[in-house]
């Protein structure tokens, strides 16, 4: 009796041990995840506070500043000026979101099912002219006349192309899945609420540049965005899922549309160096590989003259199929797909096991041209 009294007396001084022990342990962690969530949010608002400042040194001129994405706008580029010219009107900026082509079908569906109005079309814009960029940084794919106005920012998840970000007041690129989320950050940032429709409209732009949080450019910023905005509007994961499934049927909907339009239906212009070239990123269903392909490779001389290109390729990408078609075509444009690719499949088509974004292939390009 008295031996397993000294058993247990001893068994409750171990366990006590044990307990103190993990106490302190867990008021440290509490302690360190309370330090760095401080640091964090004090480093939020440090950021906030200078972009505050630099927005009133910018030479914002007495005219609209108008807020462009991308030529031949994809849902990404359309909402990020939406989102981008929200936050500026926020913080006393006249400014107004514009897109400088038609939209494609994603983006008029996405529109339809959130409740939103994509920006008006303006194609082009005198001299002198404010401008803000947004989802792209080369010429090519800028509004007419962007060469003659004056870009007071640039938000963008791409690599630095012929508009530099040393000439540019401000830039904020970061290489993550959606422009959507950069915007969302700077929201953060700044403390401004972000109200129900500009999260639908940013949670537009995330959803199909991640193609909800699936491709491989994907970024913890762009989960956490996503988490913040489908939390906010009280949608579930399943019916965001739904959603997504529908937007990709709308993207890859080519019903009435010719080669050439199908072609041009995602495709963005890069001059790099002397070098002119397009690509046209696309996907399909794996039963209409073949067909599609060799009308695809068909259609590209006739998109090579009418955007005076010297090279067009097209990066095809095939439901359920590890890997991704890269299709070529014009003078040089071979012997750079299969230094990049390998040899050919056959003649205008390389093949890689990696599923590639046209975002992770301009710069293996980048690499080859230059």
């Amino acid at each position: 009796m008295v031996e397993s009294q000294r058993v247990l007396i001893l068994g409750m001084k171990h366990l006590k041990q044990i307990f103190w022990k993990s106490a302190v342990l867990c008021g440290i962690a509490i302690l360190l995840v309370s330090c760095a969530t401080k640091h964090l949010v004090d480093q939020h608002q440090i950021r906030g506070k200078a972009y505050r400042h630099l927005l009133k040194k910018l030479d914002w001129g007495k005219d609209t500043c108008y807020i462009y994405g991308h030529k031949t706008p994809d849902v990404d580029a359309a909402t990020s000026a939406l989102s981008m010219a929200h936050l500026m009107r926020v913080l006393g900026y006249n400014c107004k979101a514009k897109v400088s082509s038609p939209v494609n079908r994603e983006s008029a569906y996405i529109a339809g099912v959130f409740g939103f109005e994509l920006p008006e079309l303006k194609t082009s814009v005198v001299p002198n002219t404010r401008l803000i960029l947004t989802d792209h940084t080369d010429y090519a794919q800028c509004v007419d006349g962007a060469r003659e106005a004056i870009v007071l920012q640039k938000i963008d998840h791409h690599v630095e192309g012929d508009i530099v970000d040393a000439g540019i007041p401000y830039v904020r690129r970061e290489m993550i899945g959606s422009t959507n989320t950069i915007i969302f950050q700077m929201y953060r940032e700044l403390g401004v609420m972000i109200d129900d429709e500009t999260a639908r409209i940013m949670l537009a732009g995330i959803l199909s540049d991640t193609r909800n949080l699936s491709k491989s450019t994907t970024q913890k910023s762009d989960s956490t965005a996503w988490m913040a905005l489908t939390v906010q509007l009280g949608i579930s994961a399943d019916s965001i899922a739904i959603i997504n499934r529908a937007m990709k049927d709308a993207a890859n909907d080519f019903s009435g549309m010719t080669d050439s339009e199908i072609f041009l239906s995602d495709y963005k212009d890069y001059e790099i160096g002397q070098h002119r070239i397009g690509i046209s990123s696309l996907s399909i269903k794996q039963t209409d590989v073949d067909a599609f392909i060799g009308r695809m490779l068909a259609v590209m001389p006739e998109v090579m003259a009418l955007k005076d290109r010297r090279m067009v390729f097209a990066r095809v990408d095939v439901s359920k199929v590890d890997g991704t078609y890269f299709l070529y075509s014009g003078e040089g444009a071979r012997a750079l797909a299969e230094e990049i690719f390998g040899v050919s499949v056959r003649e205008g088509i390389t093949f890689t096991k990696q599923e590639l974004s046209r975002k992770q292939i301009v710069p293996l390009i980048n690499n080859v041209l230059k």
